[in-house]
């Protein structure tokens, strides 16, 4: 594990791995210093570093980590400064929202080209009707591919914040709205994951009500 004199340093070094393509490194590297004993005092730093913390859970579809520096920043911020709590839970959200709705896009661009490439072909009846076929099995993979990781991220990224954000009075209405987002998730959750979503789903917003 790696030490730093300041958090700062922490933050220069997980930038300098970013920049050589080595995220998994550099998101370890803030993961240590976040839930390090030794900076468990507010500091501004610490907010920028969980800013860039956060991106890089995004990126790499990290919930596991995502939540474990949550839980510490909220430990850090929950008597001094909550409202910088709440605008890194705000900066994940927005972040897992943006990625699902770039898979959803991509997803529908390559299904689109796929059916401009079915009318252009001269095929015969039977070619169509196998195209079809496979043309639903080829949506399904895109969906599994493209979309349906992240939309598991992005349903798991509202279940840490609601988690996260439960029974502190300070971060009420900021609960509010991430549940109020939650609960309709489900049905699109169902959508790309299937009947085990609504076993896991359906539970969970009902405890967080």
């Amino acid at each position: 594990m790696a030490t730093f004199a300041k958090p700062e340093n922490a933050l220069k070094r997980a930038e300098e791995l970013i920049h050589v393509g080595q995220k998994q490194a550099a998101l370890q590297a803030l993961h240590d210093l976040i839930t390090s004993k030794r900076y468990r005092s507010w500091q501004k730093p610490l907010e920028r570093i969980m800013m860039k913390y956060v991106e890089l859970c995004v990126d790499l579809r990290k919930g596991r980590f995502a939540k474990d520096g949550l839980i510490q920043y909220r430990i850090v911020c929950q008597q001094v400064n909550v409202s910088s709590l709440e605008e890194v839970i705000k900066h994940f959200m927005q972040l897992s929202n943006e990625k699902a709705e770039q898979a959803r896009n991509q997803a529908q661009a390559l299904e689109d080209a796929l059916d401009v490439e079915d009318l252009e072909a001269d095929k015969r009846p039977e070619d169509l009707m196998l195209s079809y076929v496979s043309g639903e099995k080829g949506k399904d993979r895109s969906d599994r591919e493209h979309v349906t990781p992240w939309f598991k991220f992005l349903w798991e990224t509202y279940r840490t914040v609601l988690e996260i954000l439960r029974n502190n009075s300070k971060l009420e209405a900021l609960y509010a709205v991430s549940y109020s987002i939650c609960v309709p998730l489900i049905p699109v959750y169902i959508l790309f994951t299937h009947d085990m979503a609504f076993h896991l789903a359906v539970p969970f917003c009902v405890h967080n009500q």
